[in-house]
């Protein structure tokens, strides 16, 4: 009777964990079914998140990708790191097991997280990332910005078109990807409109002092610099060289040009940087009247309280380009969803994107900004 009666126990307890396992099977797909995407940032770009967050609540409002729910899973390299980059992307497909990259912004550690996205065959839309080499890594790697090619040849021709500019100095941060390649694309174009580059020099990462630089600079009477650095080098060069004075042959002071790099609030927030009437390439104004890219404005303006620069604009269409591409493609499938982004044509958002070439980098306006009372402003769209 005893072991009757404890063999009816045992009973019970294999009843009551099958029957608990049961119940888990039934609530774990609501904790599953959810569709990730990673999102990498290096560097000091902080913002950028806020328009990857702000497209992925939209298509959550919209009832999610195919009735499930995105989730962004985002990651801040604040320290620029290239291993940490790498980490983050092996991470974010191996464990999370995301369907797709976002990002990072940075050409360097987009032309490194590439191969990896590669290897996984899982699609990567880069944010701004602008040398075009990032996507040499192969066919699941895309573009969301223009190229620095492009880049390179607007502000060349801005300089000696439409401000009338001949000769020119060239500052650039060496050992980076971005810096080197859009010094090389500004300095190519620039000679051959017939422009005349009087000084190129390179810096190191970190320098703070340029005074022996700018004053040799100073004595070639460049009408313009072009500086091809991050936000801290650009804030040590401009001050420095105002301090200097550095003037034209007319007595006039140079002009300072740049590119992407220049649309970051730290610039305009930073007391040092003299740039006031200088001119810069970006990806997108605030000053839009485009319908798409006006709302995408209004709306982060009522969530953020602050105006959204190109790279959170680029960080938002980023998301918006796979989304699509993945309703198009009516899967979740890497590959299909890959076809679909090679496929995108007339893509409207914060920014357009007309089509994407044989490198899967897009056809895409640009803008030019001026800096006026400490300001940047609107200048002009270049159309390609």
């Amino acid at each position: 009777m005893k072991n009757l009666v404890i063999t009816f126990c045992l009973c019970l307890l294999v009843l009551t964990i099958l029957s608990c396992n049961n119940v888990k099977e039934v609530l774990a797909p609501k904790d599953t079914l959810t569709v990730k995407i990673g999102f990498v940032v290096a560097g000091q770009r902080v913002t950028y998140p806020n328009g990857a967050e702000l497209a992925v609540t939209e298509i959550n409002e919209q009832g999610g990708l195919f009735g499930m729910p995105v989730e962004l899973i985002g990651h801040i390299n604040t320290e620029a790191d290239l291993d940490v980059s790498v980490k983050l992307a092996e991470s974010l497909i191996v464990e999370e097991k995301v369907i797709a990259l976002i990002g990072p912004n940075r050409s360097s550690h987009a032309a490194i997280v590439g191969p990896i996205a590669q290897k996984h065959r899982i699609p990567m839309v880069t944010t701004t990332a602008t040398n075009p080499n990032v996507t040499q890594a192969g066919d699941f790697v895309f573009m969301a910005s223009f190229t620095d090619s492009f880049q390179g040849a607007i502000m060349a021709n801005f300089a000696n078109m439409e401000l009338g500019l001949t000769t020119a100095a060239i500052i650039t941060r060496s050992g980076d990807l971005y810096t080197e390649g859009i010094s090389n694309f500004f300095l190519s174009n620039f000679k051959s409109l017939g422009g005349e580059v009087v000084s190129q020099v390179f810096f190191e990462g970190g320098t703070e002092d340029f005074s022996d630089t700018l004053t040799q600079i100073a004595e070639l009477k460049p009408d313009a610099i072009f500086t091809a650095g991050f936000v801290q080098d650009i804030a040590y060069i401009t001050q420095q060289a105002r301090e200097v004075p550095i003037l034209n042959a007319q007595g006039e002071p140079v002009v300072f040009l740049g590119a992407d790099s220049w649309d970051s609030v730290l610039l305009f927030e930073d007391e040092n940087a003299q740039i006031e009437g200088s001119y810069f390439s970006g990806h997108f104004s605030p000053e839009t009247n485009e319908p798409n890219a006006r709302a995408f404005v209004d709306i982060y303006k009522s969530i953020y309280e602050s105006t959204p620069t190109g790279g959170v604009a680029v960080s938002y269409d980023a998301v918006k380009l796979l989304y699509e591409a993945a309703l198009r493609a009516g899967s979740l499938d890497a590959e299909d969803i890959r076809d679909q982004l090679a496929a995108t044509e007339n893509y409207v958002g914060a920014t357009s994107i007309a089509n994407y070439n044989e490198n899967r980098q897009p056809t895409k306006s640009a803008v030019i900004f001026t800096i006026k009372d400490g300001e940047k402003q609107f200048y002009q769209q270049i159309d390609p």
